[in-house]
Parts: C-alpha cells; sequence; structure tokens
C-alpha cells in the first residue's frame, strides 16, 4: 500500500546487487506523455488497464529490463494479472511490505509526491482505489510479508532477515 516502506526495501535490495525496476516510473514515463488535461495518474493508469488489460503496467516495467538478466526487483505490483506477466521470466518472490494506515498515511503526508495528498479521506480514498486495482489479492498471496511499524533501523533488520529466506 503506499506509505508502506516499498521504497525503503527497494534500497536495501538495491544496496544488495538487485536491479530495482518501480512500477509506478513506468507509468509516470507514458503519463507525462500521454494523460488528458487534469486527469491524475491514478485515473491514467485505471485507463491503461481497460485499454490493453491488467498486466500492462507488468508488461512495461519488463521492457526496463531490454534484455539484461539480473537478480530484479518489480517494485510496486498491483495485481495479479502482472504476477502473471512476471512468470513469464521465473517464479518470482511476491515480497509484500505491512505498515498500518495511520502511519502510512503520516509518511504520505511528510513525502508529498505529486499524487499525495494532506487530506486524510484522500489518502483513504487512494486506500481503496489500489484495493480496487488488486493489490489486496497480491497481498494475500505474497510469499514473505516484512512488517514496517517500528524504525527505518527495525525495518531493515526485519527486511534482511526475510530477504535471507527468499535467497
Amino acid at each position: 500500500m503506499p506509505g508502506s516502506g516499498k521504497s525503503l526495501l527497494s534500497s536495501i535490495l538495491k544496496e544488495r546487487g538487485y536491479t530495482v525496476i518501480v512500477m509506478g516510473d513506468s507509468v509516470r514515463k507514458r503519463f507525462e506523455k500521454e494523460a488528458r488535461h487534469g486527469e491524475r495518474l491514478m485515473d491514467y493508469a485505471k485507463r491503461l488497464r481497460e485499454i490493453y488489460g491488467e498486466g500492462i503496467v507488468a508488461r512495461l516495467s519488463i521492457e526496463e529490463l531490454r534484455g539484461r538478466e539480473e537478480r530484479v526487483v518489480f517494485d510496486g505490483v498491483r495485481n495479479l494479472a502482472e504476477v502473471d506477466e512476471f512468470s513469464r521470466l521465473g517464479k518470482p518472490v511476491i515480497v509484500a511490505v505491512h505498515a498500518p494506515p495511520a502511519l502510512r498515511y503520516e509518511r504520505l503526508k511528510k513525502r508529498m509526491r505529486a499524487d499525495d495528498s494532506l487530506r486524510e479521506e484522500d489518502l483513504r480514498r487512494r486506500d481503496l482505489e489500489e484495493i480496487a486495482l488488486g493489490v489486496g489479492g497480491v497481498i494475500a498471496l505474497a510469499d514473505v510479508m516484512v512488517v514496517n511499524d517500528s524504525t527505518e533501523e527495525e525495518f531493515r533488520k526485519r527486511a534482511l532477515e526475510a530477504l535471507g529466506k527468499i535467497t
């Protein structure tokens, strides 16, 4: 979910030699070129999925590999169709990062990315939109869950412990 700590986990994995592809960046690149006037990123992503299918963001992210064969982390999987797309590359391991909503909302208010909001009702609406995209199914089927409800140091410890179980 937004603000859970996916980017922090990705940075930890990058430090360990993984290539990290942020799926939202794949969408943002197209959004900047193709978005309709006043369209939100979330609405654009929904429109892409309606036109090209639920796995489109994964396909765009896979294109980022450009033939490289490396240990890859795809940051930001939103639905099981995307997991199916990644299955064509090999057996994906799903790592979910969980943080309680109140803590995530505080983080989102601090980071203030373009698609973030200061209003809690907007953040809750965004959560519901993410759930509607199918992220709940991905979380439910995760191979590993890392809880991020404490300090960054504690999260790093938990993430490295989880990584040890995977590799």
